[in-house]
């Protein structure tokens, strides 16, 4: 019996480890994650910040769920290194070897480098979850840096919560790659008709706290908020295997069958970079979860990524409509 020990409960660790048991029954599977709930939703926390969903509906597999499946678990467990000539993984408390290695480490939110921004005002796990829903007991008052999908739907979430919200674009418009200029202009009037505050070429310069509250220098102007989040894209997490001397750029360098340049190491998801890209995506990493235990199991040879199209989720208002009435406005 061979080991493969994935770093990561994410969509992209959770669907290769749950297929590599289906392909290959009597492999030893073990998948290896920080948190303590298994697979869960996270393209979905600004819904349960909104009220809108259950915290428990965002759990998709178990512990006992995955463990029912044949994988084994160690949660609330963190990666600390790996040895590629031992061919040995150490973690919190202890380490173990293996045959093979996937990493799914996927990514932390990515912080712009901004005076007093910090990675806690992000919204990207359950703990910045429950951050997050404490600060909302006592604020009227939000500030939310990137008016990209996320950064709308987190504002609508503050603005759901009673929260008084102003969003800081950088860009001088809303979503210019998915939506043309008469159509972000369109969205940008129907989110200041529905409550928010929308700042275009916004340039936030300074966060400082004072007397409990930020202090945020933007565009020449200083105002105060009650909570600052920001959202500007991800992060991979490739700190264990850029010590562990895997080639890194972006993310975790891969070839086509999702191999690193240490042999027996793989990547997938939102810590794998494929020529050159980091596609971030749910879609993206639970087909290449897919792929790669295809192509452990002999199935397949090697991955072409299809096309992925996503549906954009906007505050309020479904992508067609609004292009509708743009066109009629």
């Amino acid at each position: 019996m061979s080991r493969t020990i994935i770093a990561g409960c994410g969509i992209a660790g959770t669907t290769a480890a749950c297929a590599l048991k289906e392909f290959l029954p009597e492999e030893e599977v073990i998948l290896i994650d920080n948190e303590s709930c298994g697979l869960y939703s996270r393209i979905r926390l600004p819904e349960v910040l909104s009220g809108k969903l259950p915290e428990e509906k965002l759990v998709l597999s178990s512990k006992t769920a995955l463990n029912e499946k044949g994988v084994q678990t160690l949660l609330c467990t963190k990666v600390e290194s790996l040895d590629i000539e031992k061919k040995t993984v150490f973690y919190t408390g202890g380490s173990m070897s293996y045959d093979r290695f996937i990493f799914a480490t996927g990514a932390d939110a990515s912080v712009p480098p901004i005076p007093g921004l910090e990675q806690e005002m992000t919204l990207r796990n359950l703990n910045d979850l429950h951050r997050i829903e404490k600060q909302l007991l006592s604020a009227k008052s939000g500030l939310v840096i990137g008016g990209g999908l996320l950064g709308l739907e987190i504002a609508e979430s503050l603005k759901t919560n009673g929260i008084s919200v102003t969003v800081s674009e950088i860009a001088e418009r809303l979503l210019p790659a998915i939506l043309t200029e008469k159509e972000s202009a369109w969205l940008k009037q129907y989110l200041l008709d529905n409550g928010m505050n929308i700042i275009t070429s916004g340039h936030v310069e300074k966060i400082t706290k004072a007397d409990g509250k930020y202090v945020v220098e933007m565009n020449g102007k200083t105002e105060s908020f009650d909570i600052v989040l920001v959202s500007a894209g991800i992060r991979p997490v490739t700190n264990v295997a850029k010590a562990a001397g895997v080639k890194v750029e972006r993310g975790i360098c891969i070839n086509n069958r999702f191999e690193t340049s240490a042999e027996d190491v793989y990547a997938i998801g939102d810590c794998a970079e494929l020529d050159g890209r980091v596609y971030g995506l749910w879609m993206a990493s639970k087909s290449q979860g897919t792929a790669l235990a295809s192509i452990l199991a002999g199935k397949m040879e090697s991955y072409t990524p299809p096309v992925f199209s996503p549906v954009p989720k906007l505050p309020g208002i479904t992508l067609k409509v609004l292009k509708e009435k743009a066109a009629q406005a």
